[in-house]
């Protein structure tokens, strides 16, 4: 029995009120909102986020996170207090707006070997690890190209409350990494979870799952099976990728999952 509520992941670029009125017509239970544009908090006021907030309850459909726009990694110290507190501004607009959860790509993990930009990784991912504790959130990082052992294992080191892992099935395929044992292995860790395959993009790897999975195809029963097999009962959230319509996407989503439970 399939326990996850399905959500859609919105584009920045289009009209976030149009675009919370289809997902409720599509049937989504939640939508990420990417904090850029209209949304930054910078420019969302007082006004904005209310009439925001009435926006979601009038269809009944829930903030599942906020998205924290990154253009390069952590591990770099140029402008790093500016993009540190640019964070935690968004933190603060994803608590007052009604979610707990905030989703970023932080970069890759350094290597140990690589002392200095590992060092600036570490001080910063703690910094943002205190202030999103601070704001009442957890910073989730998203599951790139690197092996989720890699994330496990500095998310134990640091285990700080304020840090959460969401598993990103396309760019885990991308890299020839297998969703399914990604999900099992980052367990407690992980708060919030992706549902697609990967379109965009010319080049996918050698599917992880062996022989009789053709590049780029989810291995849905699995994935999902260790979702539940983890405790995970959070949103399905599809991120609709170009040039695929968002409404065929996240269709061609529910339909997986509906015929798996």
């Amino acid at each position: 029995m399939i326990r996850n509520p399905l959500g859609l992941r919105l584009d920045p670029s289009r009209p976030i009120r149009e675009q919370i009125q289809q997902a409720a017509r599509l049937g989504a239970r939640g939508v990420v909102l990417e904090a850029s544009g209209d949304l930054a908090p910078h420019r969302l006021g007082e006004t904005g986020r209310r009439d925001l907030r009435h926006q979601l309850r009038s269809v009944e459909v829930a903030l599942v996170a906020m998205a924290l726009p990154t253009r390069r990694a952590f591990d770099t110290t140029d402008q790093l207090d500016d993009r540190v507190r640019r964070a935690d501004a968004v933190f603060a607009l994803a608590f007052e707006l009604g979610t707990r959860l905030v989703l970023a790509n932080v970069g890759p993990v350094p290597a140990e070997d690589d002392a200095p930009r590992r060092e600036t990784f570490l001080g910063a991912l703690g910094s943002l690890a205190n202030r999103a504790d601070h704001r009442g959130v957890r910073l989730a990082i998203e599951t790139g190209n690197e092996p989720p052992a890699t994330l496990l294992a500095f998310l134990d080191g640091l285990a700080h409350p304020g840090l959460a892992a969401s598993i990103d099935p396309p760019n885990l395929l991308r890299a020839g990494v297998d969703p399914v044992a990604a999900a099992t292995e980052l367990r407690a860790w992980v708060a919030h979870a992706y549902a697609g395959d990967p379109i965009g993009g010319t080049f996918v790897a050698r599917n992880p799952r062996g022989v009789g999975f053709p590049p780029g195809a989810l291995d849905w029963e699995e994935y999902v099976g260790a979702l539940e097999e983890i405790a995970y009962h959070g949103f399905l959230t599809v991120w609709p990728e170009p040039p695929a319509d968002p409404a065929r996407q996240f269709q061609a989503v529910a339909d997986r999952v509906a015929r798996i439970s």
